[in-house]
């Protein structure tokens, strides 16, 4: 597990990370119009959508000035654990997918199912998946995990109350907290305004991450 120290100050002692994996999806400019109007950045962690929506969807996000982090192009667990080498031609696609779009070299990343995903390890085993992170980091990108997963993408679906419910409880116990949502669920798009309200009713100022941002990776084991 590594962390970065949780940044502080006497004012604000809690900070709140929002992170949207997965999108641009149809629900990606409800999202970015109600962190507009609580004034809030987010990170978000995209994949390839090269669709017009898409499109303008990405731009949308760097003028609003979110985080934007790579999430592999295909989010094709299958292909881009079988290998190394599948890993990063995805992972390249993305990056430059994302600077021909709107201009940026990102060096966040999330992996697809975090960076202790079982999956991965079934699939391309654990040597692959710890050769990927090793490579990532010795080529200067940071992969971020969460603290607080809002089991928006599980199966059957939670109720938007039952996903503010969990992040409220959980956020209780920390000092700096990275919330893992998903851009394609209609429930986190619900539940936002509610957990947006809860976390400042507890204290907590919104920051997006960055390299130099507290970071969270899940241990290993």
């Amino acid at each position: 597990m590594k962390v970065t120290t949780c940044p502080t100050n006497r004012r604000h002692s809690k900070v709140a990370y929002l992170t949207f994996d997965d999108g641009p999806s149809k629900y990606t400019n409800q999202i970015l119009e109600i962190l507009k109007k609580h004034n809030i950045k987010a990170t978000f962690f995209v994949v390839g959508n090269s669709s017009p929506y898409g499109l303008r969807m990405y731009r949308k996000l760097k003028k609003l000035g979110h985080g934007i982090g790579n999430h592999t192009y295909s989010h094709h667990f299958e292909r881009i654990y079988r290998s190394s080498a599948n890993f990063f031609n995805d992972f390249y696609r993305m990056e430059r997918f994302i600077r021909r779009v709107i201009g940026v070299r990102t060096r966040l990343f999330r992996f697809p199912g975090g960076s202790n995903t079982q999956r991965g390890y079934n699939i391309g085993g654990r040597r692959t998946m710890e050769s990927i992170k090793k490579k990532l980091s010795a080529r200067g990108y940071r992969y971020c995990d969460w603290t607080i997963d809002s089991q928006d993408s599980l199966f059957p679906w939670p109720t938007p109350s039952e996903i503010t419910a969990k992040v409220l409880r959980e956020s209780k116990y920390q000092q700096c907290c990275i919330i893992l949502c998903h851009d394609f669920s209609d429930r986190s798009l619900l539940a936002l305004p509610a957990i947006i309200l809860g976390l400042k009713k507890q204290g907590y100022r919104f920051e997006k991450l960055s390299t130099r941002s507290y970071n969270y990776q899940i241990k290993e084991g």
